[in-house]
């Protein structure tokens, strides 16, 4: 019997929204850079980089393991200022039916807060839910705000 699953969690960040949706949409082939931390390298499969259907594998670091994961980019909405993963390969694989992660950046007075969504069917009742997923996407999006931070205090220091 199937066995699905949801998590979610709201990061604050000081970053705009607009910015942290830009990394994940337009910006994807320099998250290894912007993360090093997490990230080792993203390589492009198939399509354009952050374009509807493009494949990519992501080589990243969890609970102190190498891993990684092959994904469709299935859906950019730049209105809602959200992007949408389809897991197809890789570590979560052999663990879940399916999984998606979904990343959304909402505008805020100051900063923005950063919408990560899991949603999974497990291969069976024994596995766990996919928290350290979910703190993955927690720690990446602080990275991604420091980084997002110092690059906007340069550009103020050339101007």
């Amino acid at each position: 019997m199937p066995v699905f699953g949801r998590l979610e969690t709201e990061v604050a960040a000081k970053a705009p929204a607009h910015k942290f949706h830009e990394v994940n949409s337009k910006r994807i082939h320099e998250t290894a850079k912007i993360c090093p931390k997490y990230f080792q390298k993203i390589d492009l499969k198939e399509g354009e980089w952050g374009g509807e259907g493009s494949v990519t594998c992501w080589y990243f670091v969890i609970d102190g393991k190498a891993v990684m994961s092959r994904e469709i980019l299935e859906k950019v909405d730049n209105e809602n200022q959200s992007v949408t993963y389809n897991v197809i390969g890789g570590v979560l694989k052999e663990t879940y039916q399916s999984f998606k992660f979904i990343v959304q950046a909402i505008p805020k007075d100051e900063g923005s807060l950063v919408r990560w969504t899991l949603i999974y069917e497990k291969l069976n009742v024994d596995v766990p839910d996919p928290n350290a997923m979910l703190q993955f996407g927690i720690d990446v999006t602080a990275e991604i705000d420091a980084y997002l931070i110092q690059e906007e205090l340069e550009k103020k220091t050339i101007a």
